[in-house]
């Protein structure tokens, strides 16, 4: 390319210069666009010092590196001057640079995790409440026996045996079936012997582990007997 030698005022501006050697090297804006590889719109801001259109600092001394290359200018001396113009200029916050496009096996790879992570959650959550329920199956029902206290003494052939059982359970007492009321309450006599007896209290559920209760009662003879653990 044949490059036309003109020498400038110092007073016109960096845009002025550029413009005057773009002008003489018989190259439109488009064409040298296409040369350098720069946007158009960039080689129109420097041409009008318009510098707050140009991206980051950096980037656009490389870009008027290549534009001063490109007509066979002076770098060094168009580079000095656009410092001077420049100053503390802004530049564009953001560059306009192309932005990398997430590929079609990144979302796929984020797809397929959030859908992991949302099948793994479900399925703890489905064992945590069959966990649940399971155990609140076969844990034993309540049971709270009033009376007779642990080691009782009587005098009396009979004691009253009482308490509240779980609503829906079976009580039993020494193997033998006690109605509840419908408040889950029960009561009944259960006959003693001399000596030392042991009264068995049972509550179940269906498929539910036993609630047991014991209470050792002492039938006293000739008032004489004492009842130590």
């Amino acid at each position: 390319m044949a490059f036309v030698i003109r020498t400038f005022d110092y007073q016109e501006t960096l845009g002025a210069k550029l413009k005057a050697i773009r002008r003489s090297a018989n190259l439109t804006l488009s064409e040298l666009s296409v040369q350098t590889k720069i946007r158009k719109s960039f080689l129109v801001a420097f041409e009008n010092g318009d510098y707050g259109k140009l991206p980051d600092q950096i980037y656009a001394r490389n870009y008027l590196k290549t534009y001063i290359r490109a007509l066979g200018g002076d770098v060094d001396y168009f580079l000095e001057q656009f410092e001077k113009e420049c100053g503390t200029c802004d530049f564009m916050k953001n560059a306009r640079l192309p932005r990398r496009r997430a590929s079609a096996w990144q979302f796929l790879v984020a797809s397929r995790f959030v859908k992991i992570f949302v099948i793994a959650a479900m399925a703890v959550s489905v064992v945590s409440y069959m966990g649940y329920q399971i155990r609140a199956i076969i844990s034993p029902p309540d049971l709270l026996v009033y009376e007779p206290s642990d080691g009782f003494q009587t005098a009396q052939a009979r004691v009253t045996v009482s308490g509240h059982a779980e609503e829906g359970s079976r009580v039993t007492i020494n193997g033998l079936d006690v109605l509840l009321s419908q408040n889950g309450s029960f009561e009944t006599d259960v006959a003693l012997e001399r000596g030392l007896n042991v009264i068995l209290i049972e509550s179940t559920k269906r498929h539910s582990r036993p609630a047991t209760e014991y209470r050792r009662v002492v039938l006293k003879q000739d008032g004489s007997i004492s009842f130590t653990n």
